[in-house]
C-alpha cells in the first residue's frame, strides 16, 4: 500500500516538482518506520541518490539506516549492499576521472579524497562478506576483481568469511521453508525465531521479527512476541517506543498491547499526558468484553497512582488541578464508564473500587476506605462475595481497627452466600485470636443460628430437587404404560390444564350418600370413550413466515418464557433495522420459548448469526438461520469432534467460575481466538469450557502452564481438544424384546417370558410310545430339549408339575395365567 501511494504522488512530478518531492520524503519516512520492506527500503535509496538535493552524508545516512533495519536478510540483502556498494563506486570513479586529468588543480588534495572513497568501498566488501547472504562467492569473486591481482585478502576477513558461509549453511533450510510456503508463514516464521533467540544476536532476532510482522501485519501473536523481547532484550526508549505505536496502529483490538504500551510510557518517564492520550485512543477501538475494558482501566489507574506516589503530577502546571485530586477523577471517570457501559457485570468482584480503597489505605485515609467500601457492599452482587468480605477485614485489621473488623465479620456472616462456611470458620478464628471468651461464645452463637439457616435451606433444596426426579420418574412411568382394555382401545388423553372440561385422570371418592352426589354412575362400556372437545387453538400469524423471506430471517429458540419481543429487540437493535420480531406462542397467549426475527440485508443477518448464546433475561438464546425443515435431515454438530491442536478443553473447573477469570488466565499464554463456557440451556456452567489459540504452539504453552492449576476448591485439568468420535449408542435391554444372540445349541430366551405362567413353562413329561398328544404343534424342539434334562428321564414327572395333555381352551389358559 505504501508503495502503490509513492507511485501515485510520483505521476504528479512533472506539474508540481517542489511539492511533490517533499511529499515523497514525508511519504518514504513514515513507510520505513512503518514496515521493514526490501522493496520498500530499495526504492527509498534509488529515489534519494537520484535526487540532487540530497547530500552524500545524508545519502550515506540513509544507506546505513536501511542496512541497520533490513541488511541481514538472507536471501533479499545482499540487494541492498549491492546498492550501496554501486553508489559509492559511482563516486569513486568520478574522483578518479579527475584526478586522471593532467590539468587537475589541487591534485594532492583529490588524490586524497580518492584514497578516502576506495577506503569506503573497501569497508563496503567487508562488511558485506560478513553477512550470511546468498551469492556471498559471487561477492567474493567481485572483491578480488576489485582489488587487482596480487593483492592479498586479509586474512581477518576470511576467518569471518567462512564464519558467515557457515552461518549461511545453518539458517538456509528456515529460509528455504519461507520461500516455499504459502503466506503468511506463521509457523516457519516461529520455529527461524526460536532458533535465532537460542543464539543469542539480538540483531538478527529483531531483523527476523520485523519480517515476520511485515507479512502478517494482523498477527497479534507476531507483535506481542516481539514486543515482549524489546521490552526484556533491547530496552531502547526510541525502538520500543514506536514500536508500540507501530503495534497498536496495526491490531488495536488487543488490550494487552496497549496495556504494556501505557507501561513502557512510564517505565521511559514520558510526560504522564501520553499516558492519557493512550488511553483516550484505546478507548475509541471497541473491544469485545467488558474484562478487557477494565483491564484497561485498572492499568491506567496503576499508572496514575504509581506516578502520583512516586514523583507528584504536573499538569500543565496548574495547582488547581492537583488540589482536585486527579487520581479521584480518573477512578470516578473509570467507574462511571464501567456502569454506563456495562451495568454491574462490568466490573462482577469490583476490582476498581477495591483497587480505589487500598490506595486509600495506603494513604491512612481510613474514612476515604470505609465509604468506599460501604459502597460496594451496598450492591448485592458484590454483598454476597465472601473473598470481598474477607479484604475489607484485613484492611482494617491493618489499621488495627479490631472493632470494626467484628461489626464486618457479623455482617459477612448474614450476607455472603458463595462460601458461608469459610467466613464462619474466619470468624471463629478471628475471635479466638483477637476477641474474649463472651465475644467468642456470642460469635459462635451468631454462627451456629447461620449453619441452622444454611443447613435448612440445603435440605428445602434437597426436597425439591428429590420431588422433582420422582415426579419425572413418574411422568416417564405413564408415558411407557399402554392401554389394558383389549385391541383397539386408544391411550388416555392428556389432560390439560388450562382446560376446565378436560376429564381427570384419578376418581374422587367421596363419602356423601349415592343419592347426594351430582354425577351419575355409568356402567362401563367395552366402547371407548369419546374424546373431549378442546377449543380449537387459534394459528399464531407471528409464526408464518414467508419462505421467500428465509435469507433475511433468523431463527431465535431457548429462549426464557418471560421474554418479550422488547427484550429481542434490545438484545438485536445495534445490528440494524430490525424489520419484524415474531415470538411464537401457545393458545393462552404465552411464548413457547422461539421465534423469528426479520432483518433489512443480508449483512445483517449474519452479524445478527455471532450473537449465538447472547444472555436474554439471563438465559443463553440460541440463533440460526431460517430454514425450512425437510423430513429425515439431520443437524449438523456445530464443532468438530477431531483432535484440534490449537484448541484445549479445560475440565474440573468451579462452577462459579466466569469467563473473565478464564480470559484472564489463559490470556497471559497468548492471545485467545475463542473461548467457549459450556452451558445447560439454563444458562449455568457446566464445570468445563473450550480454549483456542491462534496456533499450537500457544495450546502446548498453555498445558505446561496452566494444567493442575488450583482455581477456587479445585483442580484444573487442561489439554487438547480431542473428543471421541461419535458412535451409535447401543439399546438399553430393556427396549428389546429379544436377548442378545445365544449360543449355539442353547435355547433362545425372550423378554417376554415372564408373561407365561410358570405351570407352562415347567420341563413336561416325555410322552410313551404310542402316547397321544392333544396339540401336536406344542410339542416342539424346547420340549424336547426340557425333558431330555430331565433327571429321570422316563417321561413322568412330579404332579404338581404334571401338565394336561390335551388341547387347553381359553378359559382354562386364563386360569393358568391368573394363578
Amino acid at each position: 500500500m505504501w508503495l502503490a501511494w509513492i507511485k501515485q504522488e510520483k505521476l504528479f512530478l512533472p506539474l508540481d516538482r517542489e511539492r511533490v518531492r517533499d511529499t515523497l520524503r514525508n511519504l518514504y519516512s513514515r513507510a520505513v518506520k512503518d514496515y521493514s520492506c526490501i522493496r520498500l527500503w530499495c526504492e527509498y535509496c534509488n529515489d534519494v541518490v537520484t535526487d540532487l538535493e540530497y547530500s552524500e552524508d545524508r545519502i550515506r545516512e540513509i544507506f546505513e539506516l536501511a542496512l541497520s533495519n533490513i541488511g541481514l536478510h538472507v536471501t533479499k540483502g545482499g540487494e541492498l549492499w549491492e546498492q550501496f556498494r554501486q553508489y559509492e563506486e559511482t563516486l569513486l570513479q568520478t574522483i578518479r576521472e579527475q584526478l586522471d586529468k593532467e590539468d587537475c588543480p589541487e591534485k594532492e588534495f583529490v588524490q586524497d579524497l580518492y584514497n578516502k572513497q576506495r577506503s569506503r568501498v573497501d569497508s563496503l566488501y567487508q562488511r558485506q562478506l560478513a553477512v550470511p547472504l546468498t551469492g556471498l562467492e559471487y561477492t567474493m569473486s567481485e572483491y578480488k576483481t576489485w582489488l587487482g591481482e596480487g593483492v592479498g585478502i586479509p586474512v581477518a576477513l576470511l576467518t569471518r568469511y567462512e564464519a558467515a558461509l557457515k552461518k549461511r549453511e545453518a539458517i538456509i533450510s528456515f529460509e528455504q521453508a519461507l520461500e516455499i510456503s504459502a503466506a503468511p508463514h506463521e509457523e516457519e516464521y516461529l520455529h527461524y525465531i526460536e532458533y535465532e533467540r537460542k543464539h543469542g544476536d539480538p540483531a538478527r532476532v529483531i531483523c527476523l521479527m520485523e519480517r515476520a510482522i511485515t507479512d502478517n501485519p494482523l498477527n497479534s501473536n507476531r507483535w506481542v512476541d516481539y514486543l515482549q523481547y524489546l521490552d526484556q532484550v533491547l530496552k531502547v526508549k526510541t525502538v520500543v517506543l514506536s514500536t508500540y505505536g507501530r503495534a497498536v496502529r496495526n491490531v488495536p483490538w488487543i488490550v494487552d498491547i496497549w496495556t504494556q504500551f501505557m507501561l513502557a510510557q512510564q517505565r521511559y518517564q514520558l510526560h504522564f499526558s501520553h499516558v492519557d492520550e493512550t488511553l483516550d485512543e484505546a478507548l475509541k477501538n471497541g473491544f469485545q468484553d467488558a474484562a478487557s475494558y477494565l483491564s484497561l482501566w485498572k492499568c491506567y489507574l496503576s499508572c496514575h497512582w504509581r506516578q502520583e506516589r512516586f514523583q507528584p503530577l504536573k499538569t500543565n502546571g496548574s495547582e488547581e488541578h492537583l488540589e482536585n485530586n486527579p487520581l479521584n477523577s480518573a477512578f470516578e471517570r473509570s467507574i462511571n464508564f464501567m456502569n454506563q457501559t456495562f451495568g454491574e457485570e462490568g466490573d462482577p468482584t469490583g476490582e476498581l473500587t477495591r483497587f480505589m480503597a487500598e490506595c486509600e489505605g495506603v494513604r491512612d485515609d481510613v474514612n476515604s476506605f470505609r465509604v468506599l467500601m460501604s459502597g460496594l457492599f451496598e450492591s448485592k452482587i458484590y454483598k454476597e462475595q465472601s473473598s470481598l468480605w474477607l479484604e475489607y477485614i484485613s484492611m482494617e485489621l491493618r489499621f488495627g481497627e479490631v472493632s470494626e473488623a467484628r461489626k464486618i465479620y457479623q455482617k459477612a456472616v448474614q450476607c455472603s452466600t458463595d462460601s458461608p462456611q469459610l467466613i464462619i470458620q474466619q470468624f471463629l478464628n478471628f475471635e479466638s485470636v483477637h476477641g474474649t471468651l463472651e465475644t467468642y461464645d456470642n460469635a459462635a452463637l451468631k454462627c451456629r443460628r447461620q449453619q441452622k439457616k444454611i443447613n435448612e435451606k440445603s435440605a428445602k433444596e434437597a426436597e425439591k430437587l428429590a420431588l422433582q426426579n420422582k415426579k419425572h420418574s413418574d411422568n416417564k412411568g405413564k408415558n411407557k404404560q399402554t392401554s389394558k382394555d383389549g385391541p383397539g382401545k386408544s391411550k388416555t388423553e392428556p389432560k390439560d390444564k388450562n382446560d376446565k372440561h378436560a376429564p381427570s385422570k384419578k376418581r374422587k371418592i367421596s363419602s356423601e350418600p349415592e343419592n347426594q352426589k351430582d354425577a351419575k354412575v355409568v356402567k362401563p362400556s367395552n366402547k371407548s370413550p369419546e374424546k373431549p372437545s378442546f377449543p380449537k387453538k387459534p394459528v399464531q400469524e407471528s409464526a408464518e413466515i414467508d419462505k421467500s423471506k428465509y435469507p433475511l430471517t433468523v431463527f431465535v429458540s431457548n429462549l426464557s418464557y418471560d421474554a418479550t419481543e422488547d427484550d429481542l429487540n434490545e438484545t438485536f437493535k445495534h445490528i440494524g433495522s430490525i424489520v419484524d420480531i415474531r415470538l411464537v406462542k401457545s393458545v393462552n397467549n404465552k411464548s413457547r420459548g422461539f421465534g423469528y426475527i426479520e432483518f433489512h440485508t443480508r449483512e445483517e443477518v449474519m452479524s445478527a448469526l455471532e450473537l449465538d448464546r447472547v444472555p436474554v433475561l439471563g438465559r443463553p438464546c440460541y440463533v440460526s438461520e431460517c430454514q425450512e425443515k425437510s423430513l429425515g435431515s439431520k443437524t449438523e454438530f456445530k464443532y468438530k469432534n477431531t483432535i484440534e491442536n490449537h484448541k484445549l478443553f479445560v475440565n474440573n473447573l468451579p462452577y462459579t467460575t466466569t469467563e473473565a477469570e478464564l480470559r484472564d488466565m489463559f490470556g497471559k499464554i497468548s492471545d485467545i481466538k475463542s473461548l467457549r463456557m459450556v452451558t445447560t440451556k439454563s444458562g449455568k456452567f457446566k464445570g468445563f469450557a473450550y480454549v483456542e489459540y491462534r496456533d499450537s504452539e500457544s495450546a502446548k504453552k498453555a498445558i505446561l502452564e496452566l494444567n493442575d492449576t488450583q482455581v477456587g476448591d479445585r483442580k484444573m485439568s487442561v489439554a487438547i481438544s480431542n473428543p471421541p468420535g461419535k458412535t451409535s449408542s447401543q439399546r438399553h435391554n430393556d427396549s428389546s424384546l429379544m436377548s442378545e444372540k445365544p449360543e449355539e445349541g442353547t435355547k433362545r430366551k425372550t423378554k417376554m417370558n415372564f408373561l407365561i405362567p410358570r405351570a407352562i413353562s415347567q420341563p413336561r413329561a416325555k410322552p410313551s410310545e404310542g402316547g397321544k398328544i392333544g396339540n401336536q404343534a406344542a410339542a416342539s424342539q424346547s420340549d424336547t430339549d426340557s425333558t431330555a434334562s430331565n433327571s429321570s428321564g422316563k417321561g413322568t414327572s412330579n404332579s404338581s408339575q404334571e401338565i394336561p395333555r390335551k388341547m387347553l381352551s381359553n378359559s382354562e389358559f386364563s386360569k393358568l395365567f391368573n394363578k
